[in-house]
């Protein structure tokens, strides 16, 4: 069953792979400039809601055979509290800044060998509805339907690789989807570091918070920053303060990044501690469900055989246990709460064969876009 899922969800999304390539390349030609900015937005809700959501989602369901109410639960949407929620918002906001520096450091890389960032600058009437927009197809869109994508169906298709090499996987895979240089590097770090939120917490909840903070902070200081609100953005205040002062500027942001790290590391050990609590807490109604039946199952048991043999008879005392002896017996015995850890297992020839195809694919139109940027 799970070969089979791995083969499903890499072939969906070589598609998806296929389609944004020939898209992005068709954009990179002017292709779609007869479209304008209203056609823009259309294109983008195609791609995000209706391929990277609905199609993978659907497509993974069908060919399954799975009910609706199944693939959610096997994409990782799960509830969590509003402490997660709390920590996850807080994590993103670290991740934005955090992500400044990393991807002011590869872009200097990239100048430095002559590669020239398209320009895209924006012009026009900016109000109220730009910031709405900007959140809806920068921020929102994006972290619903890319999450649902690498962090629900190719984290659960691949499962049977392992956690790490599922992980570094799906991370490669998140970046080189962007289709540009400028982005690969950074998003694939993100994307690294959000397969491993999505299973310490068991839920893809917590990556589409800290995927929609880290893109709306973007969004919300280009718009003050475009309204005049602000003088600058960080990166060039950070570059002023570089230039200005080189040896303070530099301790300056060493120690910055110091600290951001620290708030992260802490703030991830808390939302494990939060996540593993809620996962018992979510469990213990299985486990007394599970006594019940097994009461059940030995009364039939013991009407069948007309005799007590109590070595044979299962230990029901799961159904009287306090919350605190519950959550005791839950840690001393993890195969009552957790699915037992499959073997890993070899890729099939032909999942191998379309993941490493989405690779080389979206590697040749990420490198196209650097070669493209140094002519």
């Amino acid at each position: 069953m799970e070969r089979k899922q791995a083969f499903t969800s890499s072939l969906i999304y070589f598609i998806i792979v296929c389609v944004f390539v020939v898209i992005r390349m068709m954009s990179q030609f002017g292709l779609f400039s007869f479209m304008g900015e209203i056609g823009g937005y259309v294109l983008n809700v195609i791609l995000q809601v209706g391929f990277l959501l609905l199609f993978s989602f659907f497509m993974f369901k069908t060919l399954n055979k799975q009910k609706a109410r199944d693939t959610l639960d096997n994409f990782g949407y799960h509830k969590i509290s509003w402490k997660v929620i709390l920590i996850s918002v807080a994590i993103g906001v670290i991740i934005y800044f955090l992500n400044i520096f990393v991807s002011s450091f590869f872009f200097n890389i990239l100048t430095s060998v002559g590669y020239k960032p398209s320009s895209s600058s924006s012009t026009g009437t900016v109000n109220g509805w730009t910031l709405v927009l900007g959140l809806i197809f920068t921020a929102i869109l994006p972290a619903v339907c890319e999450e649902n994508l690498h962090r629900g169906m190719l984290i659960f298709g691949n499962r049977g690789i392992g956690m790490k090499n599922n992980i570094l996987l799906t991370g490669l895979m998140f970046g080189l989807l962007h289709l540009n240089i400028e982005q690969f590097f950074y998003a694939t770090l993100i994307g690294i570091f959000l397969g491993f939120v999505a299973y310490v917490s068991e839920s893809i909840y917590p990556c589409m918070i800290i995927h929609f903070m880290n893109n709306g902070i973007s969004v919300l200081l280009s718009y003050l920053s475009r309204t005049g609100a602000t003088s600058g953005g960080v990166i060039t205040y950070i570059n002023e303060l570089l230039q200005g002062n080189p040896i303070g500027g530099f301790i300056f942001v060493f120690f910055l990044v110091l600290v951001l790290v620290f708030c992260l590391m802490y703030l991830v050990k808390l939302l494990i501690r939060m996540s593993f609590e809620e996962n018992i807490k979510s469990r213990q109604k299985f486990v007394l469900d599970l006594a019940t039946k097994i009461n059940f199952l030995n009364d039939v048991n013991k009407i069948k055989t007309d005799k007590k043999d109590d070595e044979k008879m299962v230990d029901t005392d799961l159904a009287f246990m306090s919350i605190e002896d519950m959550k005791t017996f839950l840690q001393n015995h993890p195969d009552a709460i957790v699915v037992p850890k499959t073997k890993k297992q070899k890729m099939e020839v032909r999942t191998k064969i379309l993941i490493i195809a989405s690779i080389v694919l979206s590697a040749a139109i990420t490198l196209f876009t650097f070669i493209w940027g140094l002519l």
